[in-house]
């Protein structure tokens, strides 16, 4: 079956998730999201660094996808979420 889609495609509404504010990121947890897209492999490393001795994280998790053109999966999104005290996404 072809289907004709408008070039505006199809919005996709997504939930928001309840924010909390966070103080100061020194000492906290952090969670990092990366898709490792291709342009982004020299400075995400640097800013994980850059921020990991910034804010002297207490704990850090990293979640990086293997395939850049499929989203991270949800439940995936929401057990870091429920580990650390704040993401860094980064997407291409």
């Amino acid at each position: 079956m072809i289907e004709l889609v408008s070039p505006l495609g199809y919005p996709r509404v997504e939930a928001q998730a309840r924010r909390r504010r966070l103080g100061t990121p020194v000492g906290r947890s952090v969670g990092f999201i990366w898709n490792q897209y291709q342009t982004t492999c020299n400075f995400w490393p640097r800013l994980e660094q850059a921020l990991e001795t910034l804010g002297k994280p207490s704990a850090v998790q990293r979640a990086y996808k293997k395939n850049t053109g499929m989203p991270h999966g949800q439940d995936h999104f929401n057990e870091l979420a429920s580990q650390v005290d704040y993401l860094v996404i980064g997407v291409g």
